[in-house]
Parts: structure tokens; sequence; C-alpha cells
């Protein structure tokens, strides 16, 4: 009897121990598998204007602490990011002359609010409208986007249409995805939200898939309390990489703008809402 009640709690012992293991290790960030270089089409050009963002820009435009971008190559025009507000999403839209109207697609990068909470902005035009999403993004978000859209759940990285390309999901105290663009003979330009996973990492990644040069990298940094060391490691990266164009936004933070502006120089953009990039392999644009 003894020797069973001994088996019994050994047994229970070794039960409760896998229990703790499972379920720590679901906590842990998802290893993704390396996918080699992926072939992408290129577009001839892209147009990026900055909708929303919190650093001010263009004369009679609104700020909010968010981003929004709209972009438009010769197959259409989506949004990447909608803001935290649907009305300053509308209000700077009309003022940019953005009809909603064209936009084909509409791409988050992350759950969090001031990216994805304008997105009742576009819920009358089009139930099928397609959102793509980080698929770990919570059900709650998911649930509430699909009253009105009809929700694309992204994880590994996917060629969306031609010369676009979403990261997958990154790991970085949240799963965030990020979007390049290939345009002919210049090679890819990066869209970031927030960049949790590292903004170097999130460059060199598409680097690593694809195979091709780095041109330009625009989005949220998240570098707002980033040490000088952090932030010249990112700078390093860049110049490794050769980035001819570096614009700083949203979560970026004040401190980082200033270095990356003496750091690379020429290669440094000020970024701000209301800020149009046009990028071709005959021109390269920047206004507002």
């Amino acid at each position: 009897m003894v020797l069973a009640k001994k088996y019994l709690l050994f047994f229970t012992f070794v039960a409760i121990f896998i229990v703790i293991v499972i379920f720590f290790s679901s906590l842990q960030p998802v290893r993704r598998k390396e996918t080699g270089e992926l072939s992408l089409e290129p577009v001839s050009y892209v147009k990026i204007v900055v909708v929303v963002d919190n650093n001010e820009g263009v004369q009679g435009l609104e700020t909010a602490w968010g981003v929004s971008m709209y972009v438009e190559t010769e197959n259409g025009s989506f949004l990447f990011d909608t803001g935290p507000d649907p009305d300053v999403l509308k209000s700077n839209m009309d003022r940019l002359s953005i009809d909603p109207a064209d936009i084909k697609f509409v791409f988050i990068s992350h759950e969090h609010g001031d990216h994805a909470g304008g997105l009742p902005c576009l819920a009358t035009l089009n139930k099928n409208l397609p959102v793509y999403l980080p698929a770990y993004s919570s059900r709650s978000l998911k649930k509430k986007i699909s009253k009105y859209f009809k929700v694309v759940e992204i994880e590994e990285p996917v060629v969306l249409s031609k010369g676009l390309l979403s990261s997958g999901e990154l790991y970085g105290g949240l799963y965030e995805q990020s979007l390049a663009i290939y345009v002919k003979d210049r090679g890819l330009v990066v869209l970031t939200g927030c960049s949790h996973p590292g903004v170097d990492v999130i460059v060199k990644r598409f680097h690593e898939l694809t195979g091709l040069p780095v041109f330009a990298v625009i989005g949220g940094f998240h570098l707002g309390g980033a040490s000088e060391a952090r932030l010249e490691e990112i700078a390093q990266t860049f110049l490794d990489l050769d980035v001819k164009m570096v614009f700083p936004i949203h979560c970026s933070g004040d401190k980082a703008r200033q270095f990356f502006a003496q750091r690379l120089r020429e290669r440094y953009m000020d970024g701000h809402v209301g800020l149009t990039v046009f990028i071709s392999g005959e021109e390269v644009s920047v206004k507002g």
C-alpha cells in the first residue's frame, strides 16, 4: 500500500510538471522557419502619403498619436495602418484628396489602437474589403473587424500581390508584421508600424527573404527610450545595407530622429503628417 502511494505521488508530480512546462512553453514566441529567398515581381513606382502621424507637418492636417500611410502603385492603392481615430483619418484623407473608395485593402501592422483605431472610417465602403492582420492578434479584435470587413490572417512571409511582401509575424513583446514594396531599379521600400521586433531586425528580415537591396524605410521605429548604443547599432545596420532613405515617424522619438539626422546625414529624411514620397526607377521625390 505504501509503495502504491509512492508511485501515485510520483506520477502525479510528473503530470503536474509536464502541464507546467507546456503552459510556460506556450508563452514563448513561436520560432519561424526561414523560407529562403522569395520571388517578388517589381512595381514600376510607389507613392506613399503619411495620412496620420503625431509629428506636425503640412498645415491644415490633424496630428494624432498613431500612424497611417496611403500607398499607391500601378496595381491600386491601400492603407498601411489606420491611426487611432476614424474622424482624424477621414479629415486628413479629405484634405489630402484621397478617395476612400479607391482603397483595395488595409494592412494592419499590429493590434494596438493607434494603428487599428481608424478602421471604422472605412466600414461603409465595402463589407468584403480585405484587412490583413497578424494571425496572433486578439480574438476580440478579429471579431470586431470581421463585422465590417474580411479578415485575412498573416502568419508566415507572404506575397500579397505584385511587388508587395509581408514580413510575416515577428515577435517583439507582441506579434507584428511589416510590409516591403519592391520598386523596379530601386529595391525594397519598407513600411513599419511600431517596429516592436526592432527596425533593424525587420529590415534585415526583408533583405534575407528576397536578396534585394533596401532602398528606403518609413515608419515608427519604437526608440523613445533607446540608448545611444542601440541607436548606433540600428544606424550601422542602415549603413551596412546601404539604405538610401530613412524616415522615422510616429514612435521613433525625438532623440532617435536627431541621432539619425547626424549619423546618417543625407540618408535621413524628416517624416511627418502630410509627407508624400514618390519612388520609381526614373524619379525620387519628397514633398510636404
